[in-house]
């Protein structure tokens, strides 16, 4: 498992490892921000309401998912959003 910066910095590396990173443009760090929040909200309310049960929404109508399979999407829903967090 690859260390992040607080790992590092225990270790004494973290200021190489900061010295590596380029900085983001101010709109850049804008919208990264902006991202970030979005998913932060999406983490907070909508993956744990989720878990009891939610609609989908298609083309076809309305399908209901039943808190038990509702949950583990949310658990899908959860992993995915934190994969993209750490995109950002």
């Amino acid at each position: 498992m690859s260390q992040d910066i607080f790992d590092q910095r225990a270790d004494g590396k973290a200021f190489a490892a900061a010295a590596s990173l380029a900085p983001a443009t101010v709109p850049q760090a804008q919208i990264a921000c902006h991202e970030a929040q979005l998913i932060g909200y999406a983490l907070s309310h909508h993956v744990p309401d989720m878990r009891r049960g939610f609609d989908i929404l298609t083309s076809y109508g309305r399908w209901h998912v039943d808190p038990k399979p509702a949950a583990q999407m949310a658990e899908l829903m959860r992993q995915h959003l934190m994969q993209q967090l750490e995109t950002i």
